[in-house]
């Protein structure tokens, strides 16, 4: 059981004795309502009612609020670099360039018209 709900039990306790001198109930000279006895019980059951009132309310669970911060985009995955094989420092012959006209190649990317 949780603690509020036993201060909650407390203060019902605590109103009802302080009602008890003014129930019809009840016809003793002790707890009549115009006696100082009587108008003293009422006051500090009260009193004693509405302190465990404040202490259930202060000690119920707290509701639990979350701020949610958005993900962190995750990284682009890495391609891993390919694994070839270690090759022997080699010298490739140089190309000669030819000074004449370089053709331009085609692209594929163009549309032919219908």
């Amino acid at each position: 059981m949780r603690v509020d709900y036993g201060f909650y039990v407390v203060a019902v306790i605590c109103f009802i004795i302080a009602a008890l001198p003014y129930m019809n109930v009840i016809s003793q000279e002790f707890l009549s309502p115009s006696s100082f006895p009587s108008t003293a019980l009422t006051v500090v059951f009260a009193a004693l009612g509405l302190i465990s009132i404040i202490l259930g309310y202060s000690m119920r669970p707290k509701p639990i609020i979350s701020i949610r911060e958005p993900p962190e985009p995750a990284p682009p995955p890495s391609e891993p670099a390919p694994l070839t094989p270690p090759q022997e420092e080699t010298a490739k012959p140089e190309r000669k360039k030819t000074q004449g006209k370089t053709r331009r190649k085609k692209t594929r990317g163009r549309k032919e018209k219908a």
